[in-house]
């Protein structure tokens, strides 16, 4: 038996996509500390001994640490995961499993956090990109271009290939969350960003190499373009990078919740749901981030 299949915490971490396994590893890592287990290496820790008093104990150190309602049901659910792996392993017994599972995480929700990119912050951004002349420029606006253009993820930018991209029917093919397949579209100035800077990486090779699978191409002092796929943590310092250039700061997460705000705003409801591929339609209104000016508008013209 692989030591995988004999461990509960990692098979469950396995069962996640890659982008997701090192944020479950810290969340349990940081839940498995406050439970007591700060001197236990995480894989050697019996979670199938975790008892619901000892859960509901951590939820309630999370309320009073001020932690978000979600942030509760991300460490909630990560225990869980391990317990279901437990139970099929059988560690625990399905009464077992069934008392961890009503264990709730804080109730409750919170206004998000995000912004509303507008066109003319875009342009700016887009702008900022243009004037470096160093290869970072062209990368960027092909990030960002592609981010705000599609409304895709970080990490399914990170992901993308190539060979996921037809620029005739304008359209990305993407492994996006629960491993799903999708196609999403961009429009034609976020593809020519992206042209742009596939010429120039293209124009760098040497005579006889081939173009590298990926988009994106971590870049590293002196502008040196590798030959290495870009991370989730560039794509955030993109963001942070441009956004402080045009005296705004900006999380990579932005450009989608932008993106959904936009089709709602000029389009409806159902249409945002189906671009951003949200099963629920309630999970694409809380996307919507338009600001209070125009919530204010809104409630102005209920004139009697």
């Amino acid at each position: 038996m692989t030591e995988i299949s004999r461990n509960p915490l990692t098979l469950y971490l396995a069962r996640l996509a890659s982008s997701s396994q090192l944020t479950m590893r810290y969340v349990l890592q940081d839940a498995a500390d406050r439970l007591g287990f700060e001197e236990v290496n995480l894989e050697d820790i019996p979670w199938h001994l975790l008892q619901p008093e000892q859960v509901m104990a951590l939820v309630a150190v999370l309320r009073e640490d001020g932690y978000a309602p979600n942030t509760s049901s991300l460490y909630v659910n990560a225990v869980r995961g391990v317990m279901n792996e437990a139970w099929r392993m059988s560690l625990i017994s399905q009464d077992h499993l069934l008392k961890m599972r009503s264990v709730k995480a804080t109730s409750g929700t919170r206004l998000s956090p995000g912004r509303n990119l507008r066109r003319s912050l875009i342009r700016e951004l887009l702008d900022v990109c243009a004037a470096d002349p160093r290869p970072q420029g062209l990368r960027d606006a092909a990030v960002i271009a592609i981010l705000y253009g599609s409304g895709m993820r970080k990490s399914e930018s990170v992901n993308l290939d190539l060979a996921q991209v037809n620029f005739e029917e304008r359209s990305l093919r993407v492994i996006g969350k629960g491993n799903k397949e999708l196609i999403k579209y961009a429009p034609a100035w976020a593809l020519a960003k992206l042209q742009a800077w596939l010429a120039f990486r293209r124009e760098q090779l040497k005579e006889g190499e081939e173009d590298d699978s990926f988009l994106f191409n971590r870049i590293r002092r002196g502008s040196h373009v590798t030959r290495e796929r870009i991370t989730k943590h560039a794509i955030y310092y993109i963001a942070r990078q441009r956004g402080q250039q045009v005296g705004v700061k900006i999380m990579p997460h932005d450009f989608r919740r932008s993106f959904i705000t936009r089709v709602i705003e000029e389009h409806d409801l159902s249409i945002a749901q189906k671009l951003a591929h949200h099963t629920n339609i309630q999970t694409t209104a809380s996307y919507d981030v338009r600001d209070d000016n125009e919530r204010r508008r809104a409630i102005d013209r209920f004139d009697l």
